[in-house]
């Protein structure tokens, strides 16, 4: 499996989930809007005080989330062959938003590319997995099925690569308010399928990195 990128898969996912966020919160931008105008009406005594407050907060800069902990280990990868899992250096990108954290492990010719988008809550992670859902077939061939052993909206996509010369496979599934995107992708002129057991496996070991780490995120 050569190394691959599902960039493309994850901003298509961070579009969907923003086009929510972006028509959820028309209404309430709205009432914020009045809400202030009331609020600078009544308040004008108090108006001192609370530029000593905010600007008090405004010099302490909140600490940056620590999205790479989302991702899964190179060592909780099971192996496929003698050479270790090892993995390049995370990416996070955080402009447009949702954020989302990407790295790729590689362990000789295999490579498994990770990406975790990261969302407010549930439903805006369930309308993201949509998105990515759909791009899948510009990335990968095959027909998606579920795979309940990961999570109960789990799919994955074993097939090859759109120009059909490397098997390709990809693994979808929400934990929370976070979508895992993961793809594995093979060697020009390696056809063979990644196995389904395969692809089950680092999906329980990527659900359980996120259920630890993403408390701590919140």
């Amino acid at each position: 499996m050569s190394p691959v990128s599902t960039r493309a898969i994850v901003r298509v996912t961070a579009a969907a989930a923003v086009l929510g966020l972006v028509v959820a919160g028309c209404g309430k931008d709205e009432e914020k809007s009045t809400s202030t105008s009331t609020s600078t009406s009544t308040s004008t005594s108090t108006s001192t005080s609370t530029e000593t407050t905010t600007s008090a907060a405004a010099s302490t800069p909140a600490a940056a989330a620590n999205y790479e902990s989302l991702l899964i280990k190179a060592a909780d990868i099971p192996q496929v062959g003698e050479a270790p899992w090892t993995g390049d250096a995370p990416k996070t990108t955080l402009d447009p938003a949702p954020p989302d954290v990407t790295q790729t492990f590689s362990s000789g010719t295999n490579a498994i590319n990770v990406s975790i988008i990261i969302t407010d809550d549930a439903a805006q992670a369930a309308t993201a997995l949509t998105g990515a859902a759909n791009s899948v077939p510009s990335q990968v061939t095959g027909t998606a099925e579920p795979l309940p052993a990961v999570t109960p909206d789990a799919t994955v996509t074993i097939g090859t690569s759109p120009d059909g010369k490397s098997a390709m496979a990809a693994l979808l599934f929400t934990v929370d308010r976070t979508v895992a995107v993961i793809v594995f992708g093979s060697a020009p002129g390696d056809l063979n399928p990644v196995p389904k057991d395969y692809a089950e496996a680092v999906g329980k070991a990527q659900v359980a990195q996120i259920q630890s780490a993403l408390p701590e995120l919140k």
